[in-house]
């Protein structure tokens, strides 16, 4: 009898250990199995991070050219004739001397140029002439040209605000003709007609006036500046001293 009982609990203690086992095993494998769908489950969350990512990049690149145009609501009915802008019998002048690759030029237009616009332009208190000057390097004079070919469009401010958002680095070779046929086509700029410009005696002579005014005046950085009675004495004045220029100019003009 002992000897039956002996084995019987052996036989128990040996039923528990192989069912104790079983579950382990068990829930072992339901562990790997979470795992497993743990780590499929973070694959899938970070394959969809990156394609709502790459889709994002690519959504910004692909507007990134609509989201680079210039303010050109400044201009809407502003008079513009070549490279004047505002009315021409406006009692101050402002002109500006400036390079297409200039990133101070680029920072005048976007930062300074509007609130001189809205406050004395659009009054009919002052007129603006740009200047196009091209000593920083080849892609300054195909820009100008281009700028000064749409200037016989009279939409070459419309140019240049576009080509001032969509500026590259200088000197990198970035305004090539497709860059400047978008820069056209953005500023509501005849494409072709601008190209068929781009190269005439009437653009050259502008670059050439513009290159003249600057030595005449000693103008030997962009951008600068002249400020004072219309068919007067302009005289240098500094970005930061524009406004209280043109205010004195018109006191004295009245």
């Amino acid at each position: 009898m002992f000897t039956a009982s002996m084995s019987s609990r052996s036989e128990s203690k040996q039923a528990a250990r192989e069912a104790r086992l079983a579950a382990e095993q068990e829930e072992a494998a339901k562990q790997r199995k979470q795992r497993i769908w743990a780590l499929a489950g973070g694959s899938v969350l970070l394959a969809a991070i990156v394609v709502v990512a790459l889709i994002a990049l690519s959504t910004s690149d692909s507007g990134s050219d609509e989201q680079a145009s210039g303010d050109l609501a400044k201009f809407d009915g502003v008079p513009q004739r070549g490279i004047e802008l505002g009315d021409p019998k406006a009692p101050v002048t402002l002109v500006e001397f400036a390079d297409p690759q200039c990133p101070f030029c680029k920072a005048y237009t976007a930062d300074d140029m509007p609130g001189l616009i809205d406050r004395y332009v659009a009054g009919g208190d002052l007129r603006m002439e740009l200047q196009l000057l091209t000593f920083i390097g080849p892609d300054s004079e195909g820009l100008a040209r281009a700028a000064l070919a749409a200037s016989e469009q009279d939409r070459m401010w419309q140019f240049m605000d576009v080509a001032y958002a969509r500026q590259g680095t200088e000197n990198t070779g970035y305004g090539d003709q497709p860059f400047i046929d978008g820069v056209a086509e953005a500023a509501g700029v005849d494409v072709d007609a601008m190209n068929a410009q781009t190269s005439s005696a009437a653009v050259s002579k502008k670059l050439e006036d513009a290159k003249a005014a600057a030595a005449d005046a000693g103008i030997n950085s962009t951008p600068s500046f002249l400020v004072g009675p219309s068919g007067g004495n302009l005289e240098p004045t500094q970005q930061d001293n524009l406004a209280a220029a043109i205010d004195q100019a018109l006191a004295a003009a009245k």
